[in-house]
């Protein structure tokens, strides 16, 4: 027996839908008028003619809410890629995909010179001694803590000796966690702003009175099954996190075992004071004191420089791309560039060689300055296992040019557009060339066009426009406004920016 279907009753008319639906439209507006197409093709009876309609006020719910979905997806979409990334969550974790480690924050330091009190004795002072200032410099929380370097003793009777001092406090043996038994297990050290390199962690033994030391390494994948090892990371809210392997890379601590951790905590950038501002010791030590000097007001201490913030967005999103393009190896002299962004602390670099087995690596460390001695030696320790064989490395410090816009007998001549305050536009342009001749936005080698001032000066909003009569080097000075060839030792810096304003208000 065949079955055939009912007819449908004339009762029940079928709606017949078109298939063509624009499902490109992804704003509010967009999404609007898409839905309202296709329900005039769907149900022509019907006549949206104003916002006050049911329909249309459904019709515009649904498209509010197709607006943020299509926000949130795009903004996910941007999120997973290198070049697009904003976020600095995103940035780390496609960092860690590339197998690049973002640099931390620095310290800052100096010298204090201490001195102990008239007809008082000599003073032993142990290093770590920590010297404060009075007062909290912009973008710390607190007044910053500098700590001796050294041991040193102060002669008595009005004795000086000056030392050599490192912004930060230690923490000594600070239990981070107890061992789960778990592969993967991360514990989280309870401070932020954690100094790379200066972490040491120890796990429980069988004598308690002395844990064993375990061994960092970058990646845990570098490990092999019986490694005492352990991996560092920093996440968005600058936490430092410990992570322990899995007995395939990496020996897992055994369950119930204690785990602590040594370490520095530092400010970074907010450490930079300037001289004679550290002014006291931060725990007092009898008979001693900061000096003073001759006119027994002022602080003999120097000033505090080096100190740097944690690796942005930008510098990691450059510096990753270049290390990931080398792939872990020195070869070409262009790895030795794209290698020196994995050293802490490189924050420009370029290698440059008249043969192929002697290289000269230039290098800006903190502040965009000549790197410090430490830094040189842990960049040749970094090469030292990458390099091939007969490659000699030398590392070398950067020359910084200072470049002028304008003279005082031929400033730049700018003007302001009707209803805008001259004073505004021209900190605007200012800063706006500032930024163009400083780091991060500068290179080794650059090249600098009078379009490239130009450029900077009319993107500012309220300038009409412009007169550039010259730029320059400070070294080698020239009137005119031919292109700046810089050499491949050279980056450059802002130097004297010359501005006469007309119009506005």
């Amino acid at each position: 027996m065949t079955l055939t279907p009912s007819p449908i009753p004339s009762q029940y008319p079928v709606l017949v839908v078109p298939t063509s639906v624009d499902y490109t439209s992804k704003d509010f507006q967009g999404l609007v008028k898409s839905m309202l197409t296709y329900a005039r093709q769907a149900m022509p009876d019907w006549k949206p003619t104003s916002e006050g309609d049911f329909g249309v006020m459904l019709v515009e719910l649904m498209a509010y809410m197709g607006d943020i979905l299509s926000y949130y997806g795009d903004r996910i979409q941007q999120e997973a890629y290198l070049p697009t990334a904003t976020q600095m969550l995103s940035m780390l974790n496609i960092a860690s995909t590339l197998g690049y480690k973002p640099f931390g924050a620095l310290p800052a330091s100096g010298t204090v010179t201490l001195a102990t009190d008239a007809g008082g004795p000599s003073v032993n002072i142990p290093a770590g001694t920590q010297v404060t200032t009075s007062t909290t410099p912009a973008g710390a929380k607190e007044p910053p803590v500098y700590q001796t370097t050294q041991a040193v003793t102060v002669a008595g009777n009005g004795g000086t000796v000056t030392v050599e001092v490192v912004q930060g406090e230690t923490f000594t043996m600070t239990q981070i966690g107890v061992s789960t038994g778990q592969p993967g297990q991360s514990y989280q050290i309870p401070q932020l702003g954690v100094q790379s390199g200066t972490v040491q962690v120890y796990v429980q033994s069988d004598d308690p009175a002395s844990p064993q030391l375990w061994n960092p390494v970058d990646f845990l994948v570098d490990a092999g099954p019986e490694d005492t090892a352990y991996a560092l990371s920093a996440d968005s809210a600058s936490a430092t996190w410990v992570s322990f392997g899995d007995n395939q890379n990496g020996l897992i601590p055994a369950v119930g075992l204690k785990i602590w951790a040594t370490y520095n905590v530092i400010i970074g950038a907010a450490g930079n004071v300037p001289a004679s501002t550290v002014d006291s010791l931060a725990s007092p030590v009898d008979g001693v004191s900061v000096a003073l000097l001759d006119d027994g007001i002022t602080p003999a201490s120097s000033a505090m420089t080096g100190g740097s913030d944690a690796e942005s967005i930008d510098s990691i999103r450059l510096n990753a791309a270049q290390a990931f393009s080398a792939q872990n190896r020195a070869v070409s002299i262009q790895d030795y560039t794209n290698l020196a962004y994995n050293v802490p602390g490189v924050l420009l670099a370029n290698a440059v060689a008249s043969n192929a087995t002697n290289i000269t690596l230039y290098v800006a460390g903190a502040n965009y300055q000549a790197p410090s001695p430490q830094l040189v030696n842990k960049i040749l320790d970094y090469f030292e296992p990458l390099s091939l064989i007969g490659v000699s490395l030398n590392v070398a410090s950067p020359a910084i040019i200072s470049v002028d816009i304008g003279s005082s007998s031929s400033p730049v001549q700018l003007g302001v557009k009707a209803g805008y305050a001259q004073a505004t536009v021209k900190t605007n342009v200012n800063a706006a060339l500032q930024a163009l001749l400083s780091p991060p936005n500068v290179r080794f080698g650059q090249l600098l066009n009078i379009s490239d001032v130009y450029q900077a000066i009319l993107g500012v909003d309220g300038v009409s426009y412009a007169i550039v009569p010259l730029f320059t080097r400070e070294d080698t000075p020239k009137a005119d406004t031919s292109s700046i060839q810089l050499r491949q030792n050279e980056f450059m810096n802002y130097g004297q920016i010359y501005l006469s304003v007309t119009g506005g208000i």
